[in-house]
């Protein structure tokens, strides 16, 4: 599966979003989640843009992007189109403190632990990520993906395009 198993303990890291924003990991409480992309991974791409709609049924719970492109690429698909979630840059450090090797792998935290943890682009998985954090942060539980999105169930992760 490639991803902390549910009940582990968050890695003990710190996250720079370019926006000036700071996620001390193994220290926050609150729900979370943490997403690492590929602007160029489809199943990326899904991934993030189901994920857009979270806050509109989990308000209090954070979306945050970790890319592991390089600045530009991932400047050129998240420009206009994710200005309101924290984008990290460099993301590869991150995702091997994570032990991980492909995008996109989602998780969703809380109290310093793994509530949720996926790769790839999974139907079931997203909408089970969506009702939990709604609950956790007295949301509306609703599906993030419905059957009017005409989508599939799974896309496959890929290799992250990190080096060493």
């Amino acid at each position: 599966m490639d991803v902390l198993e549910k009940g582990a303990p968050a890695p003990a890291i710190t996250l720079q979003a370019e926006n000036g924003e700071t996620l001390k990991l193994g220290e926050h409480q609150a729900p979370v989640v943490i997403v690492f992309f590929h602007p160029v991974v489809f199943a990326s791409r899904h991934v993030v843009g189901y994920l857009r709609r979270l806050p509109q049924i989990a308000p209090n719970v954070p979306v945050w992007l970790i890319s592991t492109a390089t600045p530009e690429e991932t400047k050129i698909y998240t420009q206009d189109y994710l200005e309101d979630f924290p984008i990290v840059q460099n993301g590869c450090q991150a995702l091997k403190a994570f032990g991980g090797r492909f995008v996109p792998a989602t998780y969703l935290f809380h109290e310093g632990k793994v509530e949720i943890a996926f790769t790839g682009f999974h139907r079931l998985a997203l909408n089970t990520l969506g009702r939990r954090a709604a609950e956790l942060s007295g949301g509306k539980p609703k599906d993030l993906v419905t059957d009017t999105d005409n989508k599939g169930e799974y896309e496959l992760a890929e290799h992250a395009p990190c080096q060493g």
